[in-house]
């Protein structure tokens, strides 16, 4: 009896000592990013000064979200805030765009893969995975050269199409996986009370697989949302740049504003949060079911 009651009191402690781990490993970059954004720049590149500022900064953060320009050292000069609220609502709508056109087409596709007989179904699914695992620098060149021919280089247009060619590959993989935990006898029965094979996905399927649809979305908004290199390349004026983009531009050839990057990137990094929050039970819903098959 003893005995036993150790091992759990053994278990319970290393879980909970893996808990704090875990925490700590997630949570003290992003506490040191809101530290460093208002902490002032002698404060920043002093090796001997306290973690905590004793005179914070919140400026930076009105700068960003209101100033069209910054003053340096006594000099008003054009801020890269302003091209980074820009940015802000542009990768707004291209990963919001991108998600509904993934989870909308991809969403049927995996549904026909899941669902429907036809021939090479098996080996087509596992090209969409290998697709999937292709590095996106091995196809910079030829997508750059198609999208120049269709005119579409330096418009939103082009990063969605790009984003819902690796995004979409995504959401086909892991609903068809999610659609076949589903059972197959409500369709069935909602077919003979006189619906159609869409019909029946719209009005039984939809439903049913909110969760793993959420899911699906967020994993796929954030991969969009986190992109860089081909915002890099294919976007060359700074009213179509993205969020990534633009925090890169806080670093130029003379210095690096350390206090404004960590601002914009707590601004950057309040949105994705605040999704997962929300929709935080349709996550974990929609990740477990996916691996229960019928």
């Amino acid at each position: 009896m003893k005995r036993s009651l150790r091992k759990k009191a053994g278990r319970s402690l290393l879980i909970s000592i893996g808990s704090i781990v875990f925490l700590a490993w997630t949570l003290l970059p992003l506490a040191w990013m809101f530290i460093s954004s208002i902490s002032p720049t002698r404060h920043l590149l002093d090796l001997s000064a306290s973690w905590i500022p004793s005179e914070p900064v919140w400026t930076r953060y009105q700068d960003i979200l209101f100033s069209e320009t910054i003053v340096n050292k006594g000099t008003i000069v054009s801020s890269p805030a302003a091209v980074f609220k820009r940015a802000l609502l542009n990768s707004i709508f291209i990963s919001g765009v991108a998600t509904a056109i993934s989870i909308s087409v991809g969403g049927m596709a995996a549904y026909a893969f899941a669902r429907l007989s036809f021939r090479f179904r098996d080996k087509l699914l596992m090209l969409i995975l290998i697709l999937q695992l292709l590095p996106t620098i091995s196809l910079l060149v030829p997508l750059y050269v198609i999208f120049r021919k269709m005119g579409i280089i330096d418009h939103l247009i082009c990063l969605v199409l790009l984003y819902v060619t690796f995004t979409l590959s995504y959401t086909i993989w892991v609903m068809s996986g999610y659609f076949r935990s589903i059972s197959g006898d409500l369709e069935a029965a909602a077919m003979v009370d006189g619906c159609s094979r869409f019909g029946a996905y719209i009005r039984i399927i939809v439903p049913i697989a909110k969760p793993g649809f959420t899911a699906t979305g967020i994993l796929s908004f954030l991969m969009a949302w986190d992109e860089f290199m081909y915002s890099l390349i294919f976007m060359n004026s700074q009213a179509n740049k993205t969020i990534t983009v633009a925090l890169s531009e806080f670093t130029s050839k003379f210095g690096i504003d350390y206090g404004m990057m960590m601002a914009a990137s707590c601004i950057a990094t309040v949105i994705p949060v605040l999704i997962s929050i929300v929709f935080q039970k349709n996550i974990t819903q929609g990740l477990t079911m996916g691996a229960i098959k019928e």
